[in-house]
């Protein structure tokens, strides 16, 4: 495991006590909950659901997760999540993921995986140019 890395963008998750499972922990597939949260908030704040392609034919699809578990996290702490995006190609890109307990120590470490996809066709496309400019933008 490569030493985890706070990315430029994050966002603030609290636990909730159904979060938890029968083991008094952050159940394992809330995390891909809380990555996805994250990763909307980015899209977000990037303008992605505001851009000139609305209403949109296409979008992001996720095509693979990876989750490294670092510690355990119980209710009532708040997690910070960062994110990054990582590679932008013709028609994918991916974004890496830390979170972060409250004492500073790295709970998970992630990587998604997107496909553009046209929902009319049902078939991957080339991400649209608006969205290749504003992943560089976000990439610099």
């Amino acid at each position: 495991m490569s030493k985890p890395e706070r990315y430029p963008y994050s966002v603030q998750q609290k636990v909730a006590w159904g979060d938890m499972d029968a083991f008094g922990h952050v159940n394992n597939v809330v995390y891909a909950r809380y990555f996805e949260t994250a990763r909307a908030s980015y899209f977000d704040d990037m303008g992605l659901w505001e851009s000139p392609q609305k209403p949109m034919e296409g979008g992001p699809v996720l095509t693979h997760i990876e989750m490294d578990y670092r510690k355990q996290v119980r209710f009532p702490e708040t997690i910070d999540i960062s994110v990054k995006l990582e590679s932008v190609k013709n028609r994918s890109f991916s974004i890496v993921c830390s979170m972060w307990n409250q004492a500073g120590e790295c709970v998970l470490t992630g990587k998604a995986e997107l496909l553009w996809f046209n929902f009319s066709t049902g078939k991957p496309v080339a991400i649209p140019d608006v969205y290749k400019e504003q992943f560089f933008q976000q990439n610099k």
